[in-house]
């Protein structure tokens, strides 16, 4: 349990580091999917957040 929260943290600091990346880009977008990009991004760092908020719960819970 402990590794899934490890990776969740990990996953959500590479979505956010995506999230900061692709910002420059929806304001001079050489091409059109600069937007989809970022809502996939956001997405994704969503889930990570709620799932480690979810693990460190339960594991709060077992302790």
């Amino acid at each position: 349990m402990n590794k899934v929260l490890a990776f969740s943290i990990l996953g959500m600091g590479l979505t956010g580091a995506l999230l900061i990346i692709s910002v420059p880009l929806l304001f001079n977008s050489p091409t059109g999917n600069a937007l989809p990009m970022a809502a996939a991004s956001a997405v994704a760092f969503a889930v990570f957040a709620v799932s480690a908020l979810v693990l460190r719960q339960r594991l709060d819970g077992k302790g």
